[in-house]
């Protein structure tokens, strides 16, 4: 067997399938997705808000960091609350101007006991008091909902306007 180059190489070119091998343009808004997992306790709120922190910096939105820190260590701590010691997913997500926060634990639903299901339901909406009161303020949303049918658990997402969350910062910054 002959000796060939790989195909995607062509004599001449830059082994690099791309010119340079990072990005020159500031990421936008747009391009806001990350997600990471951090371990169910309240001492790591400090990475969480240093982590989120630095993607609405990385992607030009620092400005709405009080209401969205606020909102991301609200969900930290509700998930610690009811899944302490397990790992809670975070998610971000820009969109229509919109950010989308989501907080997921694994404690899951209680199918065969209605009042166990109502007691954690309504627990959860009272942790969650601040979070709610924040978000109606910044005319977002924000909801309780059970996690994919192939997954257990309970995800917390809120969803944050910009123009409602910059409203916020000029009221109470």
């Amino acid at each position: 067997m002959p000796d060939e180059p790989c195909p995607f190489i062509t004599p001449g070119r830059p082994r690099h399938p791309h010119p340079t091998p990072y990005r020159t343009a500031t990421p936008t808004p747009e391009g806001l997705a990350y997600s990471f997992t951090v371990p169910g306790e309240a001492r790591y709120a400090p990475v969480v808000r240093a982590n989120v922190l630095a993607a609405l910096r990385v992607h030009s939105i620092r400005y709405l960091a009080e209401p969205v820190l606020h909102v991301v260590t609200e969900l930290l701590a509700c998930g610690v609350a009811f899944a302490p010691g397990h790992d809670l997913y975070q998610s971000l997500r820009w969109s229509r101007e919109t950010l989308r926060i989501v907080n997921w634990d694994p404690h899951g639903a209680h199918p065969s006991n209605p009042d166990a299901e109502r007691t954690c339901e309504a627990g959860r909406r009272r942790q969650l008091l601040f979070l709610s009161c924040l978000v109606r303020e910044c005319k977002g949303e924000w909801g309780i909902t059970a996690a994919s049918p192939s997954h257990e658990g309970t995800k917390v997402w809120v969803e944050l306007p910009e123009s409602g969350a910059m409203a916020y910062i000029a009221r109470h910054g």
